[in-house]
């Protein structure tokens, strides 16, 4: 059976969104991030400065390949992937994102993925979807609606995947697997963003 540990980190986030999301080739606002603190050891958040010298709350996953944050910035909740993996697709707007399970089949004694996904919980707000390199699998979702509800999507996630999904192309998509943020994560990083977050 396919585990999270067994899925590629694809550039994109699967959240459901009604009404359209914006795609760019370019930078996102979060980028690469400097630690300046931590705020709740037990929960693992941090606190951070992006190059452009805002401050951002946020959890970081990390593994052999890539480094996942999670927080919480001026421009609102967000993931953002950073791996060296070839990208492989780019979904076109309108994009979903949201928790997912990939489905597999069995056919004989093998095992195998099909592209498909079980929407677990979905994020209904805006939100902006950056791809900072088109030739590697990293991407940034940030959400333009209410924090909480795109929080509680990527905590409905662990041991599954987050996706970002084309609307009009479903078997277009990146995902990343979620593997240490959990519902008790959020209340921290919220209170983190509310008193660091300008």
């Amino acid at each position: 059976m396919l585990t999270p540990s067994a899925l590629r980190f694809p550039a994109a986030i699967f959240a459901t969104l009604i009404g359209g999301a914006a795609l760019a080739q370019t930078p996102d606002p979060i980028g690469p991030l400097t630690k300046t603190q931590t705020f709740d050891r037990a929960q693992k958040i941090n606190v951070g400065r992006t190059q452009s010298g805002k401050t951002v709350c946020y959890f970081r996953e990390e593994g052999s390949s890539h480094s996942l944050d999670i927080g919480v910035s001026s421009e609102g909740a967000y993931m953002r992937l950073e791996t060296y993996d070839e990208r492989a697709t780019t979904p076109a707007p309108p994009l979903r994102v949201f928790a997912g399970k990939e489905i597999t089949r069995r056919q004989g004694g093998n095992e195998y993925v099909t592209g498909e996904f079980t929407v677990l919980q979905a994020y209904a707000g805006a939100f902006d979807y950056y791809v900072p390199n088109p030739k590697q699998e990293g991407f940034a979702v940030i959400a333009k609606g209410d924090a909480k509800a795109f929080l509680d999507m990527v905590a409905r996630a662990n041991n599954e995947i987050v996706v970002v999904q084309s609307a009009a192309a479903p078997k277009v998509a990146n995902y990343v697997a979620i593997y240490h943020f959990k519902p008790a994560a959020i209340a921290p990083l919220l209170a983190c963003a509310k008193e660091k977050v300008k």
